[in-house]
């Protein structure tokens, strides 16, 4: 099959996941990749498999991507994400910092906020300042990373006993 026939299938795997029709979307993206081997085919298939819980899966699919595109920072931040969840979070910091050094990531600035959230999680805060600074520079109206920049803020200046 053509290239045009690859992407219109990509497209409309990904118009069923944005919908939230998890098992057409995950029908549609592996039959995507009967035709054609895709960096963000194996992401949205990693999306799929996280939105279902099948983390293990996800973080192979996540690689795979990672794997066709070493550039591609949407799977990084979310291999980040998912080792995070995992409990392994010094892995999962190279993987979110690797996110944001990707010539191609639609959202870095998720990516620093997700590392803020683990530096805070560390009782970090200054870095974590440091990396909401990053995220709220890329785009303003961001509301959680406002909302964690206020909450640090107001723990920075609270009395301490």
């Amino acid at each position: 099959m053509s290239s045009s026939s690859f992407q219109l299938s990509l497209d409309l795997a990904k118009d069923h996941f944005k919908v939230g029709d998890l098992d057409r979307a995950e029908f549609q993206l592996r039959s995507s990749l009967e035709l054609e081997e895709s960096e963000e085919a194996y992401f949205y298939l990693g999306l799929v498999q996280n939105a279902l819980g099948q983390w293990s899966d996800a973080l192979t699919s996540y690689y795979k991507a990672v794997s066709l595109n070493h550039e591609y920072g949407n799977p990084c931040n979310e291999i980040g994400v998912l080792l995070l969840r995992m409990g392994n979070d010094k892995e999962a910091v190279y993987w979110l910092k690797k996110s944001v050094r990707c010539e191609r990531n639609d959202a870095p600035h998720i990516s620093y906020f997700n590392l803020a959230t683990l530096y805070k999680l560390w009782n970090r805060p200054e870095r974590s300042l440091q990396y909401l600074h990053k995220a709220l520079t890329l785009k303003k109206d961001f509301s959680e990373a406002n909302d964690l920049w206020r909450e640090l803020k107001s723990d920075e200046e609270a009395p301490s006993n």
